[in-house]
């Protein structure tokens, strides 16, 4: 059985059984009283609507011409679905898949739960037909749900721990000079960060270094996707992003199995070294070898594992921030809530929807001085913009 030190369960605000509940997916909507909001007007689906949008990105956010094709070049043009969950009290819970999922199975998953209470579903474990498009509908779950109890969506997951979330700016693999003008669009927005790609061979200590021209306060996360084969190959580079002084953490430089290695490039560096690690076995390998001061997370389902990874890197004395595929606005708001329902989420978090051409929600997520505020109104706190939804629809 999992435990946690009283220290963080103090320092969480939370008390034991409210950490157990929402850690081990103790507290799904199943297990609410009877006599609970929405239990007497058995809140049954109705319909499920299905939308496949592609919404660009902003100009400029992605790699630099001269970096050959990657996964990021992708981001503009992969389709995202938006669910629409319909019940017969009239709330409506929304809901966004990640790039590139599949219609067939998600609309499989859709017909499934039509007539099926809402509140006889268990939010931490859903039993879904198709297998595609769970954070979608954990999502859509989640806000019906709150909608239904009154209650904004870090409640139903263990409460809020923080009601701002700090978030970074974000770009691709950048030369120095587009580096340059990425981080003067970031300092006119406000943000005191940027998460940019870096790979072996890139110029990437270059853009380091463009970006401390433009604000010697700005903080870099920079994320190689383990693209250097060990740490003797890359820690002359870490070396010298450490020496430039501007570089909040670093992340996957070489593969993440090498955890001595990871322990080792720790002492080596004066900079964080962060891990990218979305399952509770190999946060834990990693907190047991001492390989990383900071995780990086993104959980599946998405909602109560990311609070329960967090609450794991917490009870070790780890800080966490919240991975995305950049997202648009219903994901990125369902990212937040989660992320201020865990405090030690208090690295940058990846909420980007305010960098695509539209977000699909009528009001964008509020960001000011590089936080992001949580709503308090019920469930996720947003509205689907429909007529944006219309525009962005493909076939």
């Amino acid at each position: 059985m999992t435990t946690f030190s009283s220290s963080f369960v103090q320092g969480a605000g939370l008390s034991r059984r409210e950490l157990l509940a929402a850690g081990l997916g103790l507290a799904g909507i199943a297990h609410l009283p009877l006599q609970a909001a929405g239990k007497s007007e058995r809140l049954k689906i109705t319909k499920v609507e299905v939308f496949k949008v592609v919404v660009p990105m902003q100009e400029d956010i992605i790699n630099s011409a001269e970096f050959s094709p990657d996964g990021l070049t992708e981001f503009p043009t992969m389709p995202k679905l938006i669910l629409k969950v319909h019940t017969d009290s009239g709330i409506v819970g929304i809901g966004e898949t990640g790039r590139g999922t599949p219609e067939a199975p998600v609309r499989k998953s859709a017909d499934a739960i039509v007539g099926k209470n809402l509140f006889d579903f268990n939010l931490t474990r859903l039993e879904l037909a198709g297998g595609a498009g769970y954070n979608a509908f954990e999502s859509a779950f989640y806000d019906a749900a709150g909608k239904a109890l009154g209650w904004p969506v870090c409640k139903l997951l263990g409460g809020m721990a923080q009601p701002k979330v700090l978030v970074n700016y974000w770009c691709g693999r950048k030369n120095a000079a587009d580096m340059r003008r990425v981080a003067e669009r970031a300092v006119k927005g406000g943000f005191d960060g940027i998460k940019i790609k870096g790979r072996k061979g890139d110029p990437f200590v270059q853009a380091a270094e463009a970006a401390a021209s433009v604000s010697p306060a700005l903080k870099l996360t920079v994320d190689f996707n383990a693209s250097f084969k060990t740490l003797k190959e890359f820690l002359p580079f870490g070396k010298q992003l450490d020496a430039i002084g501007n570089v909040r953490v670093i992340e996957d430089p070489f593969t993440k199995e090498d955890l001595a290695g990871y322990r080792e490039l720790g002492k080596q560096l004066k900079t964080p070294v962060a891990l990218h690690l979305n399952t509770a076995k190999p946060i834990i390998a990693a907190i047991k070898a001492q390989a990383c001061s900071v995780i990086n997370t993104y959980a599946s389902p998405n909602m109560a594992g990311f609070v329960f990874n967090a609450y794991i890197a917490g009870a070790a004395g780890i800080p966490v921030w919240h991975a995305s595929s950049h997202d648009l606005g219903i994901m990125d708001a369902n990212f937040l809530h989660t992320c201020a329902a865990a405090p030690n989420c208090t690295f940058p978090s990846d909420i980007l929807s305010h960098q695509r051409v539209d977000d699909l929600i009528v009001k964008p997520i509020e960001i000011r001085d590089s936080h992001a505020t949580v709503t308090t109104t019920p469930g996720l706190g947003i509205e689907l913009d429909e007529e944006a939804v219309r525009k962005f629809t493909v076939a």
